[in-house]
């Protein structure tokens, strides 16, 4: 139990007025044993009470003192009868019981007649519950008296839920309620205040709308409710502006702070409108019975405090709360000196993760674990129980974050769908070790496809989880993911094998090794390193683990230096290709960079690159230039100065590209070493000019113009180690180099002309640009990354356009477009529409066009079609070849606390064979989910995977 034992009680009585009036209930003769308080205020305004051994040995003192005391009470008070102990007696309270009461750790006795508050003639009704108005003249009526002032103006006093429990409002509650504009009625909110006195005000009733689950099929009207029935469960209805999907959550009520909380054994405070004892024997309290310890409190309507056996019991609308718990019940018994309690027909809420159930009893340990006996614990709110999972015992251990289920049905909709005689469960966000859903698919290919995994949490910062996937055509495959983290690193380490593929007849096996470190604060560490038995393993058998699916798998590892000004690398790199129709990119081993910058004046710059790199590959097969390997060394530095204002600026820039190379199974008749050191020279200017738009905005135009200066120099004797020819855009007007990679320098002797316009609306933010611009050489360019290709010899570039229209903050239209320099046909071109207003709205359409080469579209879309089901899907076209290369549709429901998912796949393999899929996928939140094959193919969706990933938070 909550409640620690103490050798002492503090006693606060409710209403302090009736205090004189007390005694007159007292018997006139009592005895040793029937003596049972004598109290005193303390300078901290607390009663202090204990027996009267005085008083008890002086009898007819006490009687001839009690005999005065009644004497001034009125007429109808009657003495006790002799057999009863000593009552220490309320009278009426002269407050409405619903009302919440604020709460007073001291009373003072003020006579009632100096009261300035209403008077109260009427008792409660047979169930304990007050039902007041307040007449004209400010008292109160209550129960019967109402119907006689029917004719009389009245206040509508609000009747919470809970009496006895003293609750303030969050002072902030990021979630609006869900209610509408329309003004219902008004009513009175009352509490009192420090004095004790009433402290009314006024305030309007807003018609609250429920959720939609909550309205009567068929109804063409809103519902409407002005109260919360479920505001005993701490239940408040919000409207989320994040778009999520339950209607409200659990909120907490706030405490006045009484300074004790951080007590290890806090003082036990109680509070009661009546009460009664027996010294050393039996206590009894009736009435707005409260305990306070430290965070923890306890009400009833009323108690028993045994002082021989430490032990009370509670009954009548038992409420106990501690920080994150809430539970009701009927009667509850608590054992002060075990600290354990045991509460019968309860409901329970534990705010902070989101769950509630019910039980026939909860038990409620030392050490903060709750057994629930015969109950059932679900993650959906309370007006749903989508699904439950039900069991004869269920413990829940806070400390570990780890449920424990005997006996265990889960029901969804009422419906078993799963029996276990021992079940265990996370109830927050900890991991643990345990049997992870398992997946079922079928496939032609592969048969019936099962998966079970199994988590193995090993240490706070070690896990592992391996997968045992049968598959009726291949047989057992075995997928393992090890992860480990330290202060510096952080590790994973999959594995996957499978004995003797059925199909095949040859073992088949998954290696992949990922790391990322920093051992100190200039020094970072990184490995990625894939590699699978044959290049058909992901067609044939695909993998749930986190692998790159490329065609050319990654095997690098590289350790890298960072100072302020300069930076070092040292890299190796290798790969696996996985297309039989590619050639293997050439190694790395190694490869080491050295690059920095140094500023020399406010505008002017130094920069410089270094590299050294060893470049090797299996030659197996390959001819002519492919079998060329061996080293480069590599230098280029540049000096630049850049002039620039708000109006523009001017940039001149040199640079010198040095590089040299050691070479093997070079062509016969070519130098085994040759070089190239060629100067680069440019210049870069833009002015920039705007004018004010009739509608507030601003528009801007900016020509540009960039000069480039590379003299030719022979380079056929060069390998193609690492370069490729960079495709043609408005933006490569500006490069200096039209090859990627460090074996060629493009020769020439250009400028290229670009202008740009943009606008601006009046929050500054850009609603669209367009540019065009078009290269003019004074030179042939000579080297080609082919030495056997010919020169280009036009004049002019094809003309280079782009453009970018934002719709509003959300939709994005890109479209760039290359048209001929001869006839002005569009030879290239792409158009892109995409709207991303979050992560729940998403579309994104492509078109991409290429002369006698593509032409395809792609659209993706992730969008809800209420605010519960969401479709998704991808469509890949390809226009030239009347193909479909991918189509995959997806259709998501979601609730507060369950999902479901269902998607179809048809795609085009390797093989150009179609293939086809249907994938299943089942969450309760807060339990886990049950699915069916792989559904990795919707990472594809634009912004699904980073959807997915926020949910999953």
């Amino acid at each position: 139990m909550p409640f620690a034992k103490r050798s002492t009680y503090s006693l606060t009585l409710a209403i302090s007025a009736a205090l004189v009036s007390s005694y007159a209930t007292a018997e006139n003769k009592p005895s040793e044993q029937e003596m049972a308080w004598s109290c005193s205020m303390t300078k901290d305004g607390e009663w202090d009470c204990s027996v009267n051994e005085e008083l008890v040995n002086q009898t007819e003192v006490t009687k001839q003192t009690l005999q005065e005391s009644v004497a001034q009470q009125p007429a109808s008070t009657t003495p006790s009868p002799p057999a009863t102990p000593v009552e220490i007696k309320a009278t009426t309270p002269a407050q409405a019981a619903p009302i919440p009461r604020v709460r007073q750790e001291a009373v003072v006795s003020v006579p009632a007649t100096t009261q300035s508050r209403p008077s109260v003639k009427a008792k409660a009704t047979s169930n304990g519950v007050w039902d007041c108005i307040a007449g004209t003249n400010g008292e109160w009526l209550c129960n019967d008296e109402i119907e006689q002032a029917q004719q009389q103006p009245q206040l509508a006093i609000e009747t919470p839920t809970q009496t006895n429990v003293q609750t303030t409002a969050p002072a902030v509650v990021t979630h609006q309620p869900i209610q509408t504009a329309e003004v219902i009625g008004s009513e009175w909110q009352c509490g009192t205040s420090p004095s004790g006195d009433w402290d009314c005000h006024k305030v309007n009733i807003h018609a609250l709308s429920l959720p939609q689950s909550q309205q009567r099929s068929g109804s063409s009207e809103p519902l409407y409710n002005t109260e919360n029935p479920y505001s005993h469960l701490d239940w408040a209805y919000y409207r989320n502006p994040q778009g999520q999907q339950c209607a409200g959550r659990y909120i907490e009520p706030s405490y006045p702070i009484a300074g004790d909380e951080h007590l290890e054994n806090p003082p036990l405070y109680l509070e009661a409108d009546q009460s009664s004892t027996i010294i050393g024997g039996l206590s009894r309290l009736q009435g707005g019975v409260t305990m306070r310890q430290g965070v923890r409190r306890l009400s009833a309507s009323s108690a028993e405090l045994d002082q021989v056996t430490n032990k009370a019991r509670l009954e009548g609308n038992v409420v106990y709360r501690e920080p994150g718990l809430l539970m009701l019940s009927d009667t509850a018994q608590i054992d002060t000196s075990s600290s354990e309690a045991i509460f019968n027909d309860t409901q329970y809420v534990m705010h902070e993760d989101g769950f509630r159930g019910e039980a026939d009893r909860i038990i409620r340990l030392e050490d903060e674990r709750l057994r629930i006996e015969n109950g059932d614990y679900t993650y959906c709110p309370p007006f749903s129980d989508a699904w439950k999972l039900q069991a004869d015992s269920i413990e829940i251990n806070q400390d570990t974050g780890i449920g424990t289920a005997e006996d265990t049905v889960i029901r969804v909709a009422g419906v078993p769908i799963f029996y276990s005689p021992y079940f265990t469960f996370p109830i927050d966000d900890r991991r643990k070790s345990g049997f992870l859903y398992p997946t079922i698919g079928y496939s032609t290919d592969d048969g019936l496809d099962i998966s079970v995994p199994y988590y193995f949490n090993i240490a706070p910062n070690m896990d592992d989880t391996l997968t045992a996937r049968h598959m009726s055509d291949r047989g057992l495959l075995l997928e393992n993911e090890f992860r480990y983290m330290n202060d510096w690193s952080s590790n994973t380490l999959n594995t996957a094998y499978l004995s003797n593929d059925n199909t095949l007849n040859e073992d088949r096996w998954l290696l992949n090794i990922e790391h990322n470190g920093k051992p100190s604060q200039r020094w970072h560490t990184s490995i990625d390193f894939s590699s699978v038995s044959d290049n058909d393993y992901f067609e044939d058998l695909d993998t749930n683990l986190e692998v790159s699916r490329q065609d050319h798998l990654d095997q690098r590892a590289e350790i890298t230096y960072n100072q302020k000004n300069w930076s070092f690398q040292a890299r190796v790199h290798d790969y696996q290709t996985i297309d039989d129709n590619s050639k293997s990119p050439y190694k790395r081993l190694p490869q080491l960079t050295l690059k920095g910058e140094n500023k020399f004046s406010e505008a002017g710059e130094f920069k410089y690159i270094t590299e050294y790199t060893q470049f090797d590959r299996d030659l197996s097969g390959l001819t002519g230039r492919d079998r060329i390997i061996g080293d480069r060394r590599y230098i280029m530095p540049t000096i630049n100065y850049l002039w620039q204002a708000p109006w523009g600026y001017l940039k001149p820039e040199l640079s010198l590209w040095s590089s040299n190379y050691s070479l093997d199974n070079q062509l016969s008749g070519l130098s085994e070493s040759p070089s190239i050191n060629v100067p680069i020279l440019s210049l870069d200017s833009t002015v920039i000019f705007e004018r004010t738009l009739s509608n507030g905005g601003i528009q801007t135009l900016e020509p540009r113009i960039f000069g480039l200066y590379i003299p030719e120099e022979n380079q056929d004797e060069i390998p193609d180690f690492d370069t490729s020819e960079l495709g043609f855009s408005y933006n490569s007007l500006f490069r200096h180099n039209r090859f990627s990679g460090k074996d060629r320098i493009g020769d020439t002797k250009q400028i290229s002309l670009g202008i740009a316009t943009r606008f601006f609306g009046q929050d500054g933010y850009e609603k669209g640009s367009l540019s065009i611009g078009q290269a003019y050489y004074f030179a042939d360019r000579k080297v080609q990354l082919n030495p056997a290709s010919p020169d280009s010899t036009e004049g002019q570039s094809d003309i280079a356009t782009e453009a970018v229209w934002y719709l509003n903050r959300n939709f994005r239209v890109n479209f760039d477009a290359i048209l001929d320099n001869n006839d002005f046909s569009n030879t290239e071109s792409n158009l892109r529409l995409r709207y991303n207003s979050d992560l729940d709205h998403r579309f994104d359409f492509s078109y991409r066009y290429e002369e006698d080469t593509r032409k395809q579209t792609d659209l993706s879309f992730i969008w809800p079609l209420s605010g519960s089901w969401t479709a998704m899907g991808r469509w890949l076209h390809d226009i030239e070849e009347n193909d479909n290369l991918e189509s995959a549709l997806g259709l998501e429901y979601e609730s507060c606390c369950w999902k479901v998912s269902f998607a179809g796949r048809r795609w085009l393999d390797d093989k150009d064979n179609y293939d086809t899929g249907m994938f299943l996928n089942f969450t309760l939140k807060g339990l886990g989910s049950f699915g069916s094959g792989s559904n990795g193919f919707l990472n594809d969706i634009i912004g699904y995977e980073e959807r997915e990933e926020h949910n999953d938070k």
